[in-house]
């Protein structure tokens, strides 16, 4: 009975720390939400003319602003009246881009409207934090009337069904992310506790034991003990909320790339009323890959995130290291264009390499998009493998080579260090979280390899990573 008192205990002061944080984003949000939605009302409305789809600007839009009225003219009242103007922006968020659907599902527009749905089902599953019935009902009801005007009013063709079927899986994907991120917090949150409470304990138990005279020192002895005890206790759940949090780090960086693809592809198709036909059907089959490879990597991801709790097993198998890359490169390719960089592949096409699929794919995934990141425009990238030797053993060698911005020997030093996890934005300005690297070591040695680089200020960065072979 009281240990249920005090889950609920904890659970409402988890509730009442939602709200807090809830209240102290909001103004920033719906700062940076308003001119947004304004700027696609702008391109709706002067740029396409497509008044259906200023129709449906308009009323998010309106949410946003009253919202951020109620909000800076009562800021601390009205906290429910707040909340649910604020859920019902998800449901408008998510209604506004399957009305774009509709809008444009029998003519070119409809795979932008598809990309722009998922974009948001993205921005939706990283920003609720509901508890699971209302999330469910925010992800679920939405959805549920888009399929019922596909059924009964609007029956897209099986091309155009095609399209629309990405967004299904997005949504079962959103979703379980969102819970994951929920349950984390929550956690991490329940750990803080106990652990402030474990801490309380310990300086209670430690001034006690100071008012013991020497007749109780065998009482104070076990005090200490206790003491001891505890703050084991309180350096494993340190290092478990590093793992919380490195995780979702992890999640923000490797969903980046990929998704910023898929938003300057549909932003291309959406403006660029020039392109031709060949044009518009390649970047529409790079969005396809794109959100594939997103799909695959979340997978991955969750996967990771059984790995930290030894519940996944590692299954190393015999892998083509040329395919491998060339499949990486489909991916973050559209990156290199963007900066006029040129990749080379010199890896043999026969070059066979013993490791775990999922996380091969991820170092090299990481080390590439670092690689692009700081490289400057025009520059050049250089990925090879060979077989080699070292301390009388085998290995197949991975390097990843540019010529880019370099690192001081203070960055190298810190380079796999989660304790100083400090990342620098690219030559573009590109951001980042600095997580990536310390996925590729953590993979590394589940491998039992090895990651080394080599670097210098403005001289390039070279990677090289070493996996034992069978």
């Amino acid at each position: 009975m009281l240990n249920s008192l005090n889950s609920i205990r904890i659970r409402e002061e988890f509730e009442n720390y939602l709200n807090k944080i809830f209240l102290k984003n909001l103004t920033l949000i719906l700062i940076f939400g308003a001119p947004l939605l304004l700027f696609y009302l702008y391109s709706d409305l002067i740029v396409r003319q497509n008044y259906p789809g200023v129709i449906t600007r308009i009323i998010p839009l309106t949410i946003v602003i009253t919202l951020l009225i109620v909000h800076l003219t009562n800021k601390h009242k009205n906290f429910w009246l707040k909340k649910y103007l604020y859920i019902s922006i998800y449901f408008a968020l998510q209604f506004m881009m399957y009305a774009k659907c509709l809008i444009h599902l029998h003519d070119e527009g409809l795979a932008p409207s598809v990309t722009g749905a998922i974009l948001v089902i993205f921005l939706v599953s990283l920003d609720v934090k509901e508890n699971d019935k209302l999330a469910a009902v925010i992800f679920g009801f939405p959805i549920l009337i888009f399929t019922l005007f596909l059924i009964f009013i609007n029956q897209p063709s099986k091309e155009e069904f095609i399209v629309l079927a990405d967004v299904y899986p997005i949504i079962v994907l959103g979703y379980i992310i969102n819970r994951i991120q929920f349950r984390l917090r929550f956690k991490l949150f329940k750990s803080n506790k106990l652990l402030a409470a474990e801490q309380e304990k310990t300086k209670t138990l430690y001034a006690e034991s100071l008012l013991i005279n020497g007749e109780l020192k065998k009482r104070a002895n076990e005090s200490m003990l206790i003491k001891e005890e505890i703050e084991e206790k309180n350096k494993e759940l340190n290092k478990m909320n590093e793992s919380k949090d490195k995780f979702l780090g992890i999640i923000a960086h490797d969903l980046k790339n990929p998704i910023s693809n898929i938003w300057g592809l549909s932003q291309l198709l959406i403006t660029d009323k020039s392109l031709d036909e060949e044009t518009k059907q390649k970047c529409i089959e790079t969005i396809n890959i794109s959100i594939k490879n997103t799909h695959s990597l979340l997978d991955n991801l969750l996967d990771w995130a059984r790995a930290q709790s030894n519940s996944i097993v590692f299954i190393p198998k015999f892998h083509n290291a040329y395919e491998i890359v060339e499949s990486i490169l489909d991916v973050v390719q559209y990156m290199a264009d963007k900066k006029s960089i040129s990749i080379e592949n010199n890896i043999s096409q026969s070059l066979k390499i013993f490791a775990d699929q999922n996380m091969l794919e991820t170092i090299i995934r990481n080390l590439i998009s670092n690689a692009i990141k700081y490289t400057k425009i025009n520059g050049r990238i250089v990925i090879s493998a060979n077989q080699v030797q070292n301390e009388n053993k085998e290995f197949v060698e991975i390097r990843v080579i540019d010529n880019g911005i370099g690192m001081s020997q203070n960055q190298l030093s810190e380079l796999f260090t989660i304790s100083k996890n400090i990342s620098t934005k690219g030559t573009e300005n590109e951001e980042g979280t600095g997580l990536g690297l310390l996925l590729c070591k953590e993979f590394m040695d589940e491998h039992n390899g090895e990651i080394h680089v080599k670097s210098s200020l403005s001289a390039g960065s070279c990677f090289t990573c070493l996996f034992p072979s069978l």
